[in-house]
């Protein structure tokens, strides 16, 4: 679904005048859609990592409607931290 918007996007932004689109991550996301917001936001991380911040990800979505890129990287770090 990511590869192409058009799948899930009935236009083009650029015609409404949006410059760029990010996802919403929340419950419903899936890992390949984090793993997408964790390359954006910069991180490069091994497939355990991924793994394992994704089942946090997961936790912290029942619990919070909309996560933030904020929610991502305090994630991120907390398990650096942890390591």
């Amino acid at each position: 679904m990511m590869a192409n918007s058009l799948t899930y996007e009935i236009m083009t932004p650029e015609s409404v005048g949006v410059m760029n689109t990010s996802l919403v991550l929340g419950k419903h996301s899936g890992q390949h859609a984090f793993e997408k917001r964790l390359v954006d936001l910069g991180y490069t991380l091994g497939k355990e990592e991924v793994k394992s911040l994704f089942a946090e990800f997961k936790n912290l979505a029942d619990r919070k409607k909309t996560i933030t890129d904020r929610d991502i990287i305090a994630l991120v770090e907390n398990a650096s931290q942890s390591s």
